[in-house]
């Protein structure tokens, strides 16, 4: 980005860091202290795209909390966990993009992959702090999806707003 300064080692320290910060909140479980700590990961006017089953677009505070509950009461994540693979981070001055896949992993009772997929994210720092504008989570295209189904279909019965 001509005229813009790289980002520094100390930029994409930072972001790596929100996203993992990211991943473990996730993990945190429900409740509302957990659900405040997801969404301050987020600039207020934030959009968060999902792909897999669905396709959905969660905006500001609202969105990522309705996002977090539907995620910690539909889907038995007490029982997964969230790791980060490979990343790339670029971007100059106060903007950074974020390529990264997410891995979905049995946390007890289970051996294996849950599932796994992408975000693509955008980054804007404000004020010296940087934080998601922008990300977009892709299912792995080559992962059975439909796995999920069973979860979605108790959604109306299972869902709980923390």
């Amino acid at each position: 980005m001509p005229g813009k300064r790289e980002l520094t080692v100390q930029d994409r320290f930072e972001i790596f860091q929100q996203l993992n910060e990211h991943q473990r909140a996730i993990d945190a479980g429900p409740g509302k202290t957990a659900v405040e700590n997801y969404k301050s990961l987020y600039w207020p006017e934030a959009k968060f795209h999902v792909f897999d089953l669905r396709e959905a677009t969660f905006e500001g505070p609202e969105g990522m909390k309705q996002m977090y509950d539907y995620a910690h009461s539909v889907f038995p994540i007490e029982k997964w966990f969230h790791t980060m693979g490979p990343f790339e981070i670029t971007g100059a001055g106060d903007e950074a993009k974020a390529e990264w896949r997410w891995i979905v992993s049995w946390r007890e009772g289970h051996v294996g992959t849950v599932s796994t997929g992408t975000y693509s994210d955008r980054f804007e720092r404000r004020n010296g702090v940087w934080k998601c504008i922008e990300r977009t989570s892709h299912i792995d295209p080559n992962w059975p999806a439909d796995l999920f189904q069973p979860y979605i279909d108790l959604a109306d019965k299972r869902f709980k707003a923390s």
